[in-house]
């Protein structure tokens, strides 16, 4: 019980800080019409890093807040739903280009396709009037590791989006599976 309150104090947190983000427009939620700018990226370019720019995500949950009851079963657990969002603070470009707005622009698809899978098992929980928290909190934590693997691979792959041909496939492919989730 203590760790689950831990958790949910943590997740509390998590949702404030989120809810804070919302209030003063400095998050742009993901949809699969949203298309980034350069104007978009407010923070300061961190040169301790060798990249030219760096995109600040998360999929936060909603609602901000949630109850849970001794037998570790949320509250209105219908609402659960997750979003995408690109904080644009802590979102920054050294040095534009198209291209490498293209490969940032997929980072966020990448979070919004983990959004669109987390979403899909929180509905099929919800479908079957599972409230228990450690059900949406495994799929949640699994998936959003599976997120930053594939975060990191595309990385990879494309040595940061310098192999064109590589960071087109990508595209091309996450654009695929964001429709098969839609």
């Amino acid at each position: 019980m203590k760790s689950t309150l831990y958790i949910l104090i943590l997740f509390t947190l998590q949702f404030s800080l989120a809810q804070d983000s919302l209030s003063t427009k400095t998050i742009i939620p993901w949809t699969k019409d949203v298309k980034l700018n350069w104007v978009d990226f407010k923070g300061s370019p961190n040169t301790n890093i060798l990249a030219y720019a760096q995109t600040s995500y998360k999929i936060d949950i909603f609602p901000t807040e949630v109850n849970v009851d001794t037998n570790n079963n949320i509250q209105n657990f219908e609402s659960l739903h997750v979003v995408a969002n690109f904080y644009t603070n802590h979102s920054w470009v050294y040095r534009e280009s198209d291209y490498l707005l293209k490969h940032e622009q997929l980072h966020f698809d990448i979070a919004g396709l983990y959004a669109l899978k987390i979403n899909k098992e929180f509905k099929k929980l919800i479908a079957n009037k599972n409230a228990n928290f450690d059900s949406y909190f495994d799929i949640y934590q699994n998936l959003w590791a599976k997120c930053r693997e594939t975060q990191k691979q595309y990385d990879s792959e494309t040595q940061h989006g310098q192999l064109v041909a590589e960071n087109d496939e990508w595209i091309k492919k996450i654009n695929a599976e964001i429709e098969m989730h839609l």
